[in-house]
């Protein structure tokens, strides 16, 4: 049988998603070889076929902790039936426990939108490393591009095609559409990206497949030949694109309210 489209890949995945399907059964629905299935999701998206699994379960885990009900409801609602593999993974792609995610996410979501009430234009930075340290003899320039993009817009560098945990290099841009590398350790990246809008519902501000998003298509190699500039393109969510779990409003929470030293 012919591989089957991806949305029908997706959806179906979605559809099981409680019953934990592995990528064995899911090429057995579908009557093809789960070698071939899963080589060509990876060329298709970049990410394995458990990969996106993980990151959906852990995208079905963030809504009851935002909510205020328990850890354990999140693990079962996630799939997951230890909690220490649960809370292992969660960290792995929001940055934090559970426990620590559902205790903050009201703190976090009241920051971000008094932060969209602001109409100033600024770009806030996020780096997991000492910039001084790590300057670049040619800058790339993003221009961000978009059909009704949102006021805020967050742009990131990451080591994986995987919007999980924290990005090694971050900007919030409000009101900005454009931004510059020009300080980031030498290295591959990848390119990615993501609106967040106004909302009553703290759960808009985590869970993040209502916005629009971007994913350059190739990888970003430092030191750059020479300066460059690229056009980062947003657009809505496709099939087999995987969910954004980065906790963008700790990110933006962790600026704006820094620990005294």
């Amino acid at each position: 049988m012919p591989l089957p489209t991806l949305e029908a890949l997706t959806a179906y995945i979605r559809e099981r998603l409680a019953d934990n399907p592995s990528p064995a059964q899911i090429a057995a629905h579908f009557g093809v070889n789960r070698f071939a299935l899963s080589r060509w999701f990876r060329a298709r998206n970049g990410l394995s076929l458990r990969e996106y699994i993980a990151a959906l379960k852990i995208e079905q885990g963030i809504a009851p902790l935002v909510q205020g009900q328990s850890v354990i409801d999140a693990q079962l609602e996630a799939g997951h039936s230890s909690a220490a593999t649960f809370a292992h993974r969660f960290r792995a792609h929001t940055g934090q426990s559970p426990r620590d995610y559902r205790a903050q996410a009201a703190a976090f979501s009241t920051t971000v939108r008094q932060a969209l009430h602001d109409g100033r234009a600024r770009v806030l930075p996020y780096h997991d490393f000492e910039p001084a340290a790590h300057p670049q003899a040619h800058a790339l320039s993003v221009q961000v591009q978009g059909q009704g993009l949102a006021a805020l817009v967050f742009v990131g560098l990451f080591p994986e095609p995987i919007p999980r945990g924290a990005p090694v290099w971050g900007r919030a841009l409000f009101h900005a559409r454009r931004c510059v590398i020009d300080h980031i350790p030498n290295g591959r990246y990848h390119l990615l990206g993501c609106e967040m809008r106004p909302s009553l519902n703290p759960l808009d501000f985590f869970r993040l497949d209502h916005c629009q998003r971007a994913l350059h298509p190739e990888p970003i190699t430092f030191p750059l030949p020479a300066p460059q500039t690229l056009d980062l393109s947003f657009r809505p969510l496709r099939p087999g694109d995987p969910p954004i779990t980065v906790n963008l409003p700790k990110l933006l929470f962790d600026y704006l309210h820094p620990r005294n030293p």
